[in-house]
């Protein structure tokens, strides 16, 4: 079945973090339930809908200072109306009406990310460290050895005794009891968002015991955990099949389906919103969907607008506070009759399909009401600040520095293209963003940018050997800016954002590309494949050996844990499907991998930090000529396929003008019939990837020369040009460039 549901506009605040909006539980009263938020002004407010008229419980002064990163409420019997607000390194309790009964400074000196309050217990979170107090004293700290994304307390030893669970960036979701690992679940990828489930997704009830954790993906996967005290068991897995965002907001309480199971609500950071409901085999499947402009930071549900039907409610990044109400719920405003019903075959009245239209209609055009009166006072409020600032002798220079907008953003490697992606949203919609990087990269189109890109020349002199803008054509808050880069060497992204306000100003954001950027991190190295190695020894610390692998590949935590004497990580190249094990402590640093190139890059990289940091190291290389066929055989198709795809772009126009010259084309071989068939497609495809076979046939020549190098065979000069001439030759052979790379020919 399709679900219908309804969008209410219930109020906007400023931008927010994820984990801001939290909805009270029903009173006694019988009245619709309060939702309470927090933004990144540091304001509080408490409100609640009744009849279609909003009315605020509270709402706190804003504090520059104060940025709310969390707001939850209490997991005590007495706390379950208590909001608890986590700003900076301080937490905060408040009552239902908003008076402070409780504030707590941790001395911490990261920022509060996640916060968890059971009667005396307090958990927070922050960027790598996870605390513990007890009426605000140190019980427990765990210091992650990657970034904690997100975290819950879940009840996994008994109703009061709660154990914390994070979500961290290296692809585990760890269980703690105290200051230690119970146990760790390794993820198909880094998960982003975490939520404890009281009512499992269990149709069968094979594990009635375990304690049901739903987390979502950076690549957009959702999967299900179930815990036990000493173990975890993956349950469903929902896939990303569609290429849609991160997974950033989960709730699951309420059944819209009336199958006597919760339906699950994704929230994602490109705007995607789904309704899921599990079939009785325990098979997922999407009951409503839709996309929003901006990220989705928090999910929850109650009656908000009404007793007669529970609605799930959301907050944007922008800070809109919006429902989703079905049939029968949401704001309806009827006349003083009371609304008509009919009764079914179970005996339960719904109301009548037409009634309820025009009480939804009624309400709507109540709410238009509400929002005149709101845009009339706000132009109000304009006017009279600006005849105070005019009156002030103000000047616009002075306006444009003061006048702060919130930007958040993230560069992502995307494994399946082996591209970045750099998304950017705004509190305000977007006029124009400047691309400017000292490495050349090639820009990809992007079908959902509502912008037009424009290409400038290189500027070599000043080392900007990418300049591009990208120019907003509507009205939009988000922008993906998508590029390929090759590996070699850093380089410094800068990404200028305009917005389209009035007077200017800008937001600059950074980011730095490292030298085997398109690695990513995986949990085990496949030890059948052929391998070279490297291995760098002398008078170094752990430190300096991780400084080294930090500048070199992402995904790397800044420190390694206190008292840890060295490290391992693996990673895959998302071109090749290369792998690399880096593996070192004090004095000696090993590298392992069956691509020759990206250990040229590291010790390129590694000889140049030492030179400058004064340490005295050795290096010894281990070829393999076994491990150069085997990066070879893997680049070969790609080459191919790219190589047929020129000369066919190439022969196009010529194929071309002769099917308008000869109606008849029945003597062209089959080969050339094709092409000229496929002709949409083979611009398209050469279109999205110009440079991709000059990316290829430069990674085979570094491959040859780094091989070469390491191995101190002397590489003549006048060979590479036979090389070049022989990898774009689309009648040469895998047999033949293998002959020539191991000096047969």
């Amino acid at each position: 079945m399709e679900l219908e549901l309804f969008r209410q506009d219930l109020i906007q605040t400023t931008t927010c973090s994820s984990g801001t909006l939290a909805v009270l539980p029903l009173t006694e009263e019988k009245k619709t339930q309060k939702v309470a938020t927090g933004d990144l002004s540091g304001v509080i407010q408490s409100f609640s809908v009744k009849k279609g008229e909003f009315s605020v419980a509270f709402k706190t002064l804003p504090s520059a200072g104060c940025k709310v990163t969390s707001l939850v409420l209490g997991k005590g019997k007495q706390q379950k109306d208590k909001i608890f607000v986590a700003a900076g390194n301080q937490i905060r309790g408040l009552n239902k009406k908003g008076k402070e009964f409780f504030k707590f400074n941790t001395q911490l000196t990261e920022t509060i990310r996640r916060v968890d309050v059971f009667e005396k217990n307090i958990w927070s979170a922050g960027e790598y460290v996870h605390n513990h107090f007890i009426e605000g004293k140190d019980k427990a700290l765990y210091l992650s050895p990657d970034r904690i994304n997100d975290a819950e307390v879940v009840p996994l030893f008994s109703p009061t005794e709660l154990w914390p669970v994070l979500a961290c960036q290296d692809r585990y979701v760890r269980v703690l009891r105290g200051s230690e690992v119970t146990y760790e679940a390794p993820t198909p990828s880094a998960p982003v968002s975490l939520k404890y489930v009281l009512a499992s997704h269990d149709p069968q009830h094979r594990f009635p015991n375990a304690k049901e954790v739903l987390y979502g993906t950076d690549t957009g996967t959702l999967v299900q955990l179930l815990l036990e005290p000493e173990s975890a068991r993956q349950g469903f897995t929902l896939g990303n099949p569609r290429k849609q965002g991160a997974v950033s907001a989960i709730y699951s309480g309420i059944d819209f389906t009336k199958t006597g199971m919760n339906n699950i609500v994704v929230g994602r950071e490109d705007g995607g919103v789904e309704v899921l409901d599990m079939e009785d085999g325990g098979r997922l499947r999407t009951v409503y969907s839709l996309k929003l402009t901006e990220s989705i930071n928090t999910l929850d549900g109650g009656f908000l607008t009404g007793l007669l039907a529970q609605e799930f409610v959301m907050h944007t990044f922008s800070g809109k506070v919006i429902s989703f109400a079905p049939p029968g719920g949401g704001l309806l405003v009827g006349s003083s009759e009371p609304t008509k019903v009919k009764a079914t075959k179970a005996g339960s009245a719904v109301p009548v399909p037409g009634a309820e239209e025009e009480e939804r209609r009624a309400s709507y055009a109540k709410q238009i009401d509400r929002l005149r009166g709101d845009i009339t006072a706000l132009k109000q409020e304009i006017e009279a600040e600006r005849t105070r600032f005019a009156m002030r002798g103000g000047d616009t220079a002075l306006l444009a520095i003061s006048a702060p907008f919130t930007v958040q953003d993230k560069c992502k490697l995307e494994p399946d293209e082996a591209c970045y992606v750099l998304t950017i949203e705004s509190a305000v919609p977007i006029f124009t963003v400047a691309i400017q990087c000292n490495a050349a990269l090639q820009m990809l189109d992007v079908p959902t940018n509502v912008a037009i890109l424009s290409r400038s020349p290189p500027d070599e002199v000043n080392g900007n050997l990418t300049l591009a803008t990208y120019r907003c054509q509507d009205s939009t808050n988000r922008l993906a800016v998508k590029f390929k880069v090759r590996e070699g060497r850093s380089a410094s992204l800068s990404a200028f954002v305009i917005p389209a306000i009035s007077p200017k100003a800008a937001v600059v954001l950074r980011h730095t590309i490292r030298p085997l950027c398109l690695h990513q991190r995986i949990t085990v190295m496949d030890t059948s494949r052929p391998t070279n190695e490297l291995l760098i020894t002398g008078s170094f610390a752990t430190g300096d050996a991780h400084a080294w692998v930090t500048g070199l590949l992402p995904d790397i935590p800044p420190t390694l844990p206190p008292g840890q004497d060295g490290a391992s990580f693996v990673f895959q190249n998302t071109l090749l499907g290369t792998q690399l094990l880096c593996r070192y402590r004090a004095g000696e640093a090993r590298f392992v991998s069956d691509l020759v190139s990206t250990l040229g890059i590291i010790h390129e990289h590694i000889m140049r930090e030492a030179t400058a940091a004064k340490l005295r190291v050795s290096v010894s290389f281990n070829p393999s000529a076994q491990s150069l066929q085997h990066s070879v055989a893997l680049v070969w198709p790609q080459l191919e396929k790219q190589r047929t795809l020129k000369k066919s772009f190439l022969m196009l126009e010529a194929l071309q003008e002769l099917k308008m010259q000869d109606g008849d084309l029945s003597y062209l071989s089959n080969e050339y019939r094709t092409v000229l068939e496929r002709a949409d497609k083979i611009r398209q495809e050469y279109k999205e990837q110009p440079q991709h076979l000059d990316h290829l046939v430069a990674l085979i020549k570094d491959l040859y020369l780094d091989f070469c190098k390491l191995s101190g065979v002397s590489t003549p000069k006048q060979r590479l040009p036979a090389l070049e001439q022989l990898l774009n030759d689309t009648s040469s052979t895998l047999e033949q460039l293998m002959e020539f790379l191991l000096g047969q020919r």
